[in-house]
């Protein structure tokens, strides 16, 4: 297990509202996600506050935990080795001085580099191939649709952008809690194969929107 002294040190990946991520500081190929102490998390509304609470008193509603219980429910009916194509594999769920930490496979380029975020790219206006892009979303969501699995969050920073040997890229998505914790009151999207593919096809229809609104230019 990670001592407090090795997390503090370990390089920074990013973070949201209610977790960071830092390297593994035993594997370089790990990511560890971490729960956000309360005084650090965000509150915008009731509801945040109310989640807030729940996950602090509940582990049923613990992020990590959520996370991984999503995993190991896509791992019951997926080979790994099919999930790892367009999933960040959750390798590991440990108790912690800090609560639950979740080790995940840390997504890298070819090259070795970190892949970067699609949403970091957006914001720092970075070089990205339009075509390529939008058709490496039109493959990630054919995935979802052939596998009926259930990812309705795609999010710019939820997809990583991964370089192959051959020049091209891939998206590989770095949070699975949608596929288990629907938004929807009445989750039909889940229990219907055909309202999820319709519902994924059309986030995928306002992901590669943003990108052709966005000033993302071709390299």
């Amino acid at each position: 297990m990670y001592s407090n002294a090795e997390l503090q040190q370990a390089q920074v990946l990013g973070a949201g509202a209610n977790r960071y991520c830092v390297v593994s500081p035993h594997d370089e190929g790990i990511c560890l996600k971490i729960i956000l102490p309360p005084q650090q998390r965000q509150i915008k509304n009731w509801r945040q506050r109310l989640q807030r609470y729940l996950s602090q008193n509940f582990v049923r509603f613990n992020e990590n935990y959520i996370e991984w219980l999503a995993y190991q429910r896509l791992a019951h009916k997926i080979s790994p080795d099919v999930l790892r194509q367009h999933l960040a594999a959750c390798l590991q769920l440990d108790q912690h001085q800090l609560g639950l930490i979740l080790s995940c496979e840390l997504v890298r380029d070819t090259s070795g580099e970190i892949s970067l975020s699609l949403h970091h790219y957006l914001k720092n206006n970075l070089s990205l191939n339009t075509q390529q892009i939008c058709q490496a979303i039109d493959e990630l969501a054919l995935w979802l649709i052939k596998h009926n699995i259930p990812l309705f969050d795609l999010n710019s920073g939820n997809l990583v952008v991964q370089y192959q040997p051959t020049g091209q890229l891939k998206l590989k998505c770095i949070d699975v809690k949608s596929t288990f914790k629907s938004k929807e009151i009445i989750p039909l999207s889940y229990w219907s194969k055909r309202l999820m593919h319709k519902k994924i096809r059309r986030r995928a229809s306002r992901l590669k929107d943003l990108i052709k609104n966005s000033s993302v230019g071709v390299e």
